[in-house]
């Protein structure tokens, strides 16, 4: 296993994003009991309902949960409300408002912690062999890819790189993390629609598809897409908490 010690704030101040900005106002509040989980952006602003830190964390470093190990248990189950302004009128790129949050996790949550290497199951998002079938964003390329989830089985990608599908598989629907080996250049706008697995979606029942009538992850991914998943391990990055504190809310 490989282990890199660092502290999140010195790794970060070292970051070629962390120039671009920060957040000039945030508020954290606890999230009534019963709140769905939501991260949206409104204009510039970042808000969230109903996130864990994990949940925060995974969208600052487009990470699965898998990948973040040790801390308290407060960091998994309780949830928090954010509100979060940038300084500037104008909505910044994704890595810079990753960086802001990632930010925002050290001046609220106080957190601390390192990286390693682990050998986890994963999935490798590749092409399936025939035509992709793909189109092309005409989205500005340095924009923010955007992506809309129903849990019933419909997500919606837009400007968006095959890094980003990945990621955004991983982050809704997928039980493990997922890397792009796809090899495939550029942005595209991505709806795929398909029937949830015995109904679960990351830990959550839901309610099936009225009609039933789309495939299943795997067989949609391959034959809306040209693409497939295929299960197999590699060594990982993993970052282990070391120490947090719950924020002081507003």
């Amino acid at each position: 296993m490989r282990r890199w010690g660092w502290a999140l704030v010195g790794w970060m101040v070292c970051g070629a994003v962390w120039a671009q900005g920060k957040f000039a106002v945030a508020t954290i509040k606890p999230s009534p009991e019963g709140s769905l989980t939501m991260t949206q952006f409104q204009g510039n602003r970042f808000v969230t309902r109903g996130t864990t830190f994990v949940d925060l964390f995974k969208y600052a470093y487009s990470v699965h949960p898998d990948q973040v190990v040790g801390g308290p248990e407060w960091l998994r189950a309780e949830r928090f409300d954010v509100v979060a302004d940038p300084e500037t009128e104008k909505r910044p790129s994704s890595d810079a408002m990753k960086a802001m949050v990632q930010q925002l996790l050290v001046e609220r949550f106080h957190v601390t912690m390192h990286k390693e290497q682990k050998v986890l199951s994963v999935y490798a998002l590749q092409k399936a062999g025939g035509a992709v079938k793909l189109t092309v964003s005409k989205g500005n390329e340095a924009g923010m890819p955007v992506v809309g989830f129903e849990p019933r089985g419909l997500l919606h990608v837009g400007n968006a790189t095959m890094a980003d599908l990945a990621v955004f598989l991983q982050r809704f629907v997928l039980d493990r993390p997922a890397v792009d080996q796809t090899g495939i250049a550029g942005r595209y706008d991505v709806e795929l629609r398909f029937t949830p697995e015995n109904f679960h979606m990351n830990g959550r029942l839901v309610e099936p598809p009225e009609d039933g009538s789309a495939p299943e992850l795997y067989t949609a991914i391959r034959d809306q897409l040209g693409l497939k998943l295929q299960a197999t391990k590699a060594a990982t990055d993993v970052f282990v908490v070391d120490g947090a504190e719950r924020p002081e809310v507003d």
